[in-house]
């Protein structure tokens, strides 16, 4: 589950640039480093219309431009939307923070390292009921091999249908989807690796095959490991 105050902040504090989070309904969930100018400043019809453009697109990020060049980088990860900006790229703009256009893609990704290290490391155990907790433990030390429900449910000597609804209420996602989340942010770090094959990583993080690896990695974040790789080596050369 994401830590979403924490990602805010810790995003604000390596930046400094604004970030607002909205789910899906566009709804306002955190917001840090915004002040009155800022709220005025900020076009939600555009973004809002923006998303609704963009939404079908194979990026999970895009950049919003609007007049007197003013930037808004847009997230999506997760369920939800995170809205970094404005950015202005004019220097001379003293009211807003100055970045020029060829440091977008790094803020990008240090957002995007945040919210990895987040899901992957984050268990948050003080908030999990013990069952969840042992769950979440058993996916971290063992994502690698063949989890399977059953044997889990019974190793924790819990009723399936009760864990799997304790779990989902604990966590908004299902235990499967926990699980291919965890493995496709482990999948990340390898993709690094250009002497591994997809097939070599897929099978590293726990997946039986390259297809099925491919349509979970695309389906969480509207990538191709293959695109993300090319992303991922185009921001370190």
């Amino acid at each position: 589950m994401l830590n979403i105050n924490y990602i805010a902040e810790t995003f604000f504090n390596c930046c400094n640039i604004p970030i607002k989070i909205i789910s899906k309904d566009y709804e306002e969930i955190d917001r840090y480093g915004y002040n009155d100018y800022m709220d005025k400043l900020y076009p939600k019809d555009k973004i809002e219309n923006f998303i609704e453009m963009k939404i079908d697109n194979n990026k999970d990020i895009h950049t919003l431009s609007i007049e007197n060049d003013i930037h808004y980088i847009i997230k999506d990860a997760c369920n939800i939307f995170f809205i970094l900006g404005p950015i202005s790229t004019n220097y001379d703009n003293k009211q807003i923070c100055y970045k020029p256009f060829t440091c977008f893609k790094y803020i990008e990704y240090i957002l995007c390292k945040i919210i990895e290290n987040n899901l992957v490391y984050d268990i948050n155990t003080g908030s999990y009921n013990i069952y969840v907790r042992k769950a979440i433990y058993y996916i971290h030390k063992y994502y690698n091999e063949d989890i399977c429900i059953d044997d889990l449910c019974e190793n924790l000597n819990i009723n399936k249908s009760y864990f799997c609804n304790l779990f989902k209420k604990s966590t908004n996602q299902t235990f499967s989807n926990f699980l291919n989340q965890f493995r496709v942010e482990k999948s990340k770090k390898l993709l690094a690796d250009p002497s591994l094959s997809l097939l070599d990583i897929a099978l590293e993080v726990g997946f039986t095959n390259q297809n099925y690896y491919t349509i979970v990695f695309k389906k969480m974040t509207n990538q191709t490991p293959s695109m993300y790789r090319k992303e991922l080596i185009s921001i370190k050369s």
